[in-house]
């Protein structure tokens, strides 16, 4: 059995029905959290091919993907891009929709930083229903970009089917360390 790392579950947290999966306790402890950006930052090396690990970049939605992706970048020595709510990004923000299990919005990236870089390595908190997730991937699809790998923290098991379900992560390598 995999070890929890100090997450919680709030049942009915953000809403009625979702059950929330709490990082807070993962944050707080130095050992867990550095335990944590040690197997991200292991998985992408095992996981993507040397020659396309140096011509990748890190790229993470808010807010809590900040968390991750941020350290994984630096201690791979990777550029970082940062997917933002729309109305964050000062400089030609490219902008998509997503709608998630509970809520739907526009996130926005910088197209110029967006062009610089022909893969990603795309690193989140938590795998639910894959629709930030896919909203991402649809959109650097559009871009002519392409996700290599998908990480995780941890995924929520019983959201698998909706996620398998999803065209736009069919066939997208994810793994989570939790």
């Amino acid at each position: 059995m995999k070890p929890n790392y100090g997450l919680t579950i709030v049942k009915d947290f953000p809403v009625k029905g979702v059950n929330f999966i709490d990082i807070n306790g993962l944050l707080n402890d130095p050992a867990c959290y550095q335990a944590a950006i040690d197997k991200l930052c292991a998985l992408a090396q095992e996981s993507v091919p040397a020659d396309a690990l140096k011509t990748a970049a890190i790229i993470t939605p808010q807010a809590r993907g900040f968390l991750f992706g941020s350290p994984v970048a630096y201690k791979l020595g990777l550029p970082l891009l940062l997917v933002r709510k729309k109305g964050k990004i000062p400089n030609k923000p490219f902008s998509f929709h997503i709608t998630n299990e509970y809520d739907s919005y526009d996130m926005e990236v910088d197209s110029d930083l967006l062009a610089q870089h022909p893969h990603y390595i795309y690193i989140d908190d938590i795998f639910a229903t894959g629709q930030t997730l896919a909203g991402i991937q649809e959109a650097l699809n559009k871009k002519g970009k392409k996700i290599l790998l998908a990480l995780h923290v941890t995924a929520v098991p019983a959201l698998k089917g909706i996620r398998q379900s999803t065209p736009a992560l069919k066939n997208l390598p994810t793994k989570e360390i939790l």
